[in-house]
């Protein structure tokens, strides 16, 4: 006993005395995830003179004295706004201490726009020009450095010459370091490096980038877009009423899934509607994650209900009759497959912001995700049902014509025909959405495809009433008979105040 007491103390003495070392190593250091300044204000300090003790672990850097305060260990990068893992280093805040000026490249370098990287001057006749800047720019460097901390980095791949009229502008430097014309205002995303002006002479410009946060505006595009979002709901909602009050539609397996497509989009371009009208920064965090969660998982799920009727469709030609309640069957483990998506997506980060909640409450526009996480799913979808279809019309061909217009394959191939046409105008409908977004992606602004965006939009309400209603036989003939009745019920009472 009094053995194992002696062991147990030894080991808590040596735990402690442990404890007290790892004290003592950890307090020249920063708690790692503990940050004193932002990224970009920092600089790579790795190498950099130690003073030591004697000036409390303070560091020397380009002739700035670094209080330990201001370092810290680094695991990572932020490139675009995105925190990639690097190679453990420190850095230091250095532009805490002095107001810092940006250089795209060290000098006698510029930066070339069309690779985005910090190329040597050309050796090729002509560009004496050139060579005179790059020259100047070491003196350039010098001169600052004496006033400022002279930081050489580009901020972000995506960066641009802010031009009016197809010319430069005259920016002024101010003494923090940030940079301004006008209503233009840049503190940190920027960094100077010399430009052609015309054909003869250069002149050291500073490249913005692109904005980090994706301002809210409500303008006119805005306005147009949440309008046709609002035509096609009140479009597809009379689609949803009409297939409600026809009886020969109610309790069918086809009546049942255009009724519950019709649900889907009508909730999903609400939401979305929702989204564009209002500030994200103004909602709520939750708010930012959940509506466009079930956005993705209304818009998703409607498609993957089309590709049930393509299915529906195809059996019905094989003789193969489907119940509503096979529908609720098939379409209950299809639901929950897609809110467990619209979750994952909801929680899944691309680089170090989330997916969904970021700086619009939707797909960031500046990245692939809207492609991996929505379109390709809708994409499957559309295989779906392009292969059912495919099928159905090699059954079709297989049989002989029916003559009977009141016979079941007769109206198999009319719901066949006024569904696919409704198919073919969502699918071009969709595929619009795509080039609109890979071409404000390549060009890094919106176009004016948005608005064809906004109308087609529009149309995939009329495309519903059109092709849903208005092709199908069914529908058509329950409208009709409700006319005759009406017809019917005014020819009575005009009959009785004749009599009266």
């Amino acid at each position: 006993m009094f053995v194992a007491t002696t062991q147990l103390r030894r080991f808590l003495l040596c735990v402690f005395l442990w404890l007290l070392t790892q004290r003592g190593t950890c307090g020249a250091y920063h708690e790692e995830g503990r940050y004193p300044c932002a990224f970009i204000d920092t600089v790579n300090i790795t190498g950099s003179y130690s003073m030591g003790s004697n000036m409390n672990g303070s560091y020397l850097h380009n002739w700035t004295v670094i209080p330990r305060e201001l370092v810290t260990p680094y695991d990572f990068v932020i490139e675009n706004g995105i925190r990639v893992p690097a190679v453990r280093h420190l850095r230091a805040c250095v532009c805490r201490l002095r107001p810092c000026v940006r250089f795209c490249c060290p000098a006698g370098q510029f930066y070339q726009l069309e690779t985005r990287r910090c190329v040597d001057h050309p050796e090729v006749p002509g560009h004496s020009h050139m060579t005179v800047q790059l020259q100047n720019g070491t003196q350039l460097h010098q001169e600052l450095g004496t006033w400022f901390s002279v930081h050489v980095e580009s901020p972000c791949d995506h960066m641009r010459a802010v031009t009016k009229d197809s010319e430069y502008l005259h920016w002024t430097l101010h003494e923090n370091g940030s940079i301004t014309h006008r209503e233009h205002h840049f503190t940190k995303h920027y960094c100077f490096t010399p430009l052609l002006f015309g054909n003869s002479s250069w002149s050291w410009q500073p490249l913005a980038c692109e904005p980090e946060k994706l301002h809210f505006v409500l303008g006119v595009r805005e306005w147009t877009y949440a309008i046709c979002l609002l035509i096609c709901i009140i479009s597809m909602f009379i689609v949803l009423m009409v297939h409600l009050t026809c009886s020969d539609m109610r309790n069918s397996f086809y009546g049942v899934a255009v009724k519950a497509y019709m649900i889907c989009v009508i909730f999903g371009y609400a939401l979305l509607a929702h989204l564009t009208l209002h500030d994200p920064a103004n909602l709520s965090s939750a708010a930012c994650r959940i509506i466009p969660s079930f956005a993705l998982l209304f818009l998703v799920l409607s498609f993957y209900i089309l590709s049930f009727i393509s299915f529906k469709l195809y059996l019905s030609f094989h003789g193969v009759v489907l119940t509503k309640l096979m529908f609720w069957l098939i379409l209950i483990p299809i639901v929950i497959i897609a809110i467990g998506w619209s979750f994952y997506v909801g929680f899944s980060y691309h680089g170090a912001k989330l997916v969904l909640g970021g700086d619009t409450c939707w797909f960031d526009p500046r990245n692939w995700t809207v492609m991996i996480y929505f379109f390709a799913p809708i994409f499957i979808a559309c295989a779906i049902s392009c292969f059912f279809y495919i099928l159905t019309l090699i059954c079709i061909s297989e049989e002989p014509d029916v003559d009977s217009e009141k016979s079941f394959e007769s109206l198999e191939r009319n719901r066949l025909k006024s569904f696919w046409k409704f198919f073919s105008y969502t699918a071009l409908i969709w595929f619009i959405y795509i080039c609109s977004f890979a071409v404000n992606y390549y060009r890094e602004e919106r176009s004016h495809l948005n608005y064809a965006v906004c109308l087609c939009t529009a149309f995939h309400g009329f495309a519903a009433l059109y092709a849903l209603v208005g092709k199908n036989q069914q529908i058509q003939n329950f409208l009709r008979r409700i006319e005759d009745n009406n017809d019917e019920d005014t020819g009575e009472n005009s009959v009785h105040m004749y009599i009266y």
